[in-house]
């Protein structure tokens, strides 16, 4: 047989106010367990698990890699020479962005992958108008280069490069910062294009070993 019990609203006012009012005479008496009463509270109130759920949503996407990747090339004040097909300066081995000297300028150049889990085609061809609708245009080149593999893969790189000047350090500095920025706008409206979609982006010497087409 089922039982129901029906709890007096006034009853139930008066017993969480006779609980705090134990709770704070507690902590008036020993204060040293104010912090472990307030981390009881904030264990309690979700806030771990849901900033647990946001980093674990942020690792999934590869962000904390990326943005601790872009402080670090933001806070570099020099550019090191590398030399692979051929010469090309950048902050650090994991920049987002390379330098590459063209007479008294310079072009910055940047490079991603689009990333879609359904593999649709159709996303990839919305994904990469979207992106040349957002970014084309000004002193920047587009440009996109995909193959399929004989296992259905879908490999494909998506350029970014921009034209600067003169190749002073404080203009390197600028042009970097600006190249971030790209690169961010390419990631928010390819996600926005598809839930399944996101993006790779190609870091230091990988940036120079894609197929590259320099203005």
């Amino acid at each position: 047989m089922a039982r129901f019990f029906w709890k007096d609203p006034k009853m139930a006012f008066w017993s969480s106010l006779l609980k705090w009012l134990i709770i704070g005479t507690l902590l008036v008496i020993f204060p040293w367990t104010i912090p472990i009463a307030a981390l009881y509270l904030i264990v309690k109130s979700g806030i771990f698990r849901k900033i647990l759920s946001r980093l674990q949503e942020l690792w999934r996407k590869g962000r904390i890699f990326d943005r601790i990747s872009d402080w670090k090339a933001r806070s570099c004040k020099s550019l090191k020479k590398e030399s692979v097909a051929l010469d090309y300066y950048l902050p650090s081995s994991e920049s987002p962005y390379v330098i590459l000297v063209r007479g008294a300028g310079f072009v910055c150049v940047s490079s991603f992958s689009i990333k879609d889990r359904s593999r649709s085609p159709e996303t990839y061809k919305m994904a990469v108008s979207e992106v040349l609708k957002a970014l084309g245009g000004g002193g920047r080149t587009i440009s996109f280069v995909g193959i399929v593999t004989d296992e259905g893969d879908f490999l494909n790189s998506m350029q970014i490069a921009s034209k600067h000047g003169p190749s002073i350090k404080a203009e390197f500095e600028r042009a970097g910062i600006e190249q971030m920025e790209l690169l961010n706008i390419a990631r928010t409206v390819i996600a926005s294009t598809s839930p399944t979609a996101g993006v790779e982006i190609h870091r230091g010497k990988d940036i120079i070993l894609r197929p590259m087409v320099i203005p």
